[in-house]
């Protein structure tokens, strides 16, 4: 087994799990991250690219939290029934 200074289990289960579904979203919707995922899915492989994306994520929010910019929620569509 090689070793490469890092352990994969570390940090919160639930947290991984979570950025790791977010980020497979977030790679198919955001453009950006969408050109980064692909490249990278390209050199390094698939799951290499979404640990990449979810990372990404991670310093996007921690950012966001740190600035106290305030959240914009997305768009809600209006059902026709209402």
């Amino acid at each position: 087994m090689v070793d490469n200074g890092w352990d994969r289990s570390a940090g919160n289960r639930m947290t991984r799990g979570l950025l790791s579904e977010a980020a497979q979203t977030a790679s198919q919707f955001d453009a950006e991250l969408r050109r980064y995922y692909q490249r990278l899915k390209f050199r390094r492989g698939s799951e290499v690219a979404k640990v990449a994306i979810a990372r990404k994520l991670a310093v996007r929010l921690y950012w966001r939290l740190r600035e106290a910019a305030p959240l914009v929620p997305p768009a809600r569509k209006r059902c026709a029934a209402f």
